[in-house]
């Protein structure tokens, strides 16, 4: 047994060092709430990807027949690639010739519209996410700070894996909590370039169906 403030104790069991690593979680200034080391890029650029027909005509894809589902197919990641590009084949057979580089076109540009949204959403929901857990941060701490207030120096076992009263058990597992959602960030980080690299194969086997 050894005598240690009540603060220090509550640091160390809401894991100090991952309250710290909120506040300096930012890697780009201009976006404070971006937590991700990857680049914030909310939108995609069409020309990056595609060097096939402008799209800007066919802003209608969803009014085409079989496209829209087409699209929703594709752009589902619980859809193998496999299947997705096996999919993309069915249908270019299915369209006449002459008019095929027009549809796959319309494929394109459904597909870059639906990917582009739901990148926006995640990388919207990421931020969402961070802020809340840079306000449940500051939660913590204070409540680690109140409590050493109120009650002063205690005397803490060093060697037991949680405190032993109630109020410090209560802080300690929501630190614990609130360090595991903070390890979900990097993975949801990844996501944006995922959707991206399913976007780029596909886009490629598009474009590999048309003849111009």
């Amino acid at each position: 047994m050894i005598r240690q403030s009540l603060c220090a104790a509550l640091l160390m069991a809401a894991g100090a060092v991952g309250l710290a690593s909120v506040a300096q979680a930012a890697v780009d200034p201009k976006n404070p709430d971006w937590p991700c080391v990857q680049k914030k890029v909310e939108n995609l650029s069409p020309t990056a990807i595609w060097d096939g027909p402008a799209i800007d005509e066919h802003k209608n894809w969803f009014s085409a027949e079989k496209i829209p589902a087409l699209v929703t197919k594709l752009a589902s990641r619980r859809v193998p690639l496999e299947k997705a590009t096996a999919a993309i084949d069915q249908f270019a057979a299915s369209v006449p010739e002459a008019d095929r580089d027009v549809q796959l076109t319309k494929v394109f540009a459904g597909l870059f519209d639906t990917v582009n949204t739901q990148r926006r959403s995640i990388i919207g929901g990421i931020e969402k996410y961070q802020r809340s857990q840079k306000s449940r941060a500051q939660e913590l701490e204070q409540q680690g700070v109140n409590l050493a207030n109120l009650r002063g120096d205690i005397v803490v076992d060093d060697t037991a894996a949680v405190p032993e009263s109630e109020e410090e058990q209560k802080l300690y597992w929501a630190g614990r909590i609130f360090q595991e959602r903070q390890a979900n960030i990097p993975i949801a980080c990844e996501l944006p370039a995922v959707l991206e690299e399913r976007l780029f194969a596909l886009t490629q086997h598009i474009r590999s169906k048309m003849s111009k």
